[in-house]
């Protein structure tokens, strides 16, 4: 309850933006010693601009915050602190993930997420992508991660409801803000099931502003993004190259060069994304989609690395696996590395996953 008031009243302060809390909990451990520090260590360590931030911040926000924590309890809204073992390990790793996050639903979530995206408008070809390739993840029981906006987010989202797979529905509003008013049933179907998120306050409208903050949440909290369809100038392709910037997979399939609604696929196709023209294609490069260790011959390994190996089930941060083993192993970077050698896992921008 304390990190929770705690990251609140940071969330609220004004003049601290996300980017800004994440260094500061990484600094200090936590929202309760960041706001227990005093001034001269905060401006040793962050200069006198934000010492005086912190501690001269408004005092009443404390009482906001004690106010956001009870109307989130009467409405069974959990709020996630930054600093919780529980927030979403993939999205902690963004440059600015939220301070907070209201869930509404099953948590923690799975990990073994891929955003679909696309337009609110779309062809037969983008419901026909959703009903085989997306349908085939929900199958093997990958997290779907969207928006629930109107097109393919709802298709993506049903899909994954139909085949009883965990969805992730990400708003551009606060929970209690049923957007777009068509879909609450969809959002209640999605709560009994998987969850809903947002980094908005509860009562926040969605705005020009909230829809852009929402994108990066929905890019962050997944090893990849699949764009289903998109015209050449679309959210989705800011998601995709959100995606991209944080270090994660984009794919897409290709569309004809006279399919306005899906232009921006063959845009993203020709920057670098990843082209997709069944689901066997996505095991290549999804490591929770690939073989069970069931069929794997581990004898000629340690127990360390029979540990760590089962632990890597979905693409997993050093700091993750460093806080997981880090009292029980002395020397992970030597274990990691002989995993490596043997062809076991393999390591992009200092994230770790099994290719067995």
């Amino acid at each position: 309850m304390k990190e929770i008031l705690s990251c609140l009243e940071l969330y609220f302060t004004k003049g601290l933006g996300n980017i800004t809390i994440k260094k500061l909990i990484e600094k200090y451990g936590s929202a309760s010693v960041v706001l227990e520090t005093d001034y001269q260590t905060l401006k040793t360590d962050f200069g006198e601009s934000l010492a005086k931030v912190i501690t001269e911040r408004d005092k009443t926000l404390k009482n906001v915050a004690l106010m956001e924590i009870e109307k989130s309890e009467k409405l069974n809204v959990k709020i996630v602190p930054l600093s919780s073992p529980d927030y979403p390990s993939l999205l902690k790793n963004i440059p600015d993930p939220p301070a907070v996050i209201y869930v509404k639903g099953n948590f923690p979530i799975p990990e073994n997420t891929l955003s679909v995206v696309g337009s609110r408008r779309h062809s037969t070809y983008g419901t026909f992508i959703v009903n085989t390739i997306i349908r085939e993840l929900a199958k093997n029981k990958v997290n779907v991660v969207s928006g629930l906006a109107v097109g393919i987010d709802s298709l993506a989202h049903r899909v994954a409801l139909e085949e009883k797979s965990f969805t992730t529905a990400v708003l551009g509003s606060g929970l209690d803000i049923f957007y777009p008013p068509e879909n609450r049933k969809l959002f209640e179907s999605i709560v009994e099931n998987g969850c809903v998120i947002s980094e908005f306050p509860l009562g926040t409208k969605p705005s020009a502003y909230t829809f852009p903050q929402r994108n990066r949440v929905i890019a962050g909290l997944s090893y990849g993004v699949f764009v289903v369809e998109a015209p050449e100038k679309s959210g989705s392709l800011i998601t995709a190259n959100l995606a991209n910037e944080y270090g994660r997979l984009v794919f897409t399939v290709p569309t004809n060069i006279n399919n306005t609604y899906g232009k921006g696929n063959n845009i993203l196709i020709k920057e670098g994304a990843i082209p997709i023209t069944d689901f066997e294609d996505l095991k290549e490069f999804l490591p929770f989609l690939k073989s069970p260790l069931s069929g794997l011959d581990l004898s000629q390994l340690t127990s360390e690395e029979k540990d760590i190996l089962m632990f890597l089930d979905t693409k997993k941060h050093y700091d993750e696996i460093l806080q997981k083993f880090y009292n029980k192993y002395q020397d992970i970077d030597s274990i990691l590395f002989n995993l490596q050698l043997k062809n076991l896992i393999q390591s992009d921008s200092m994230f770790y996953y099994r290719v067995v």
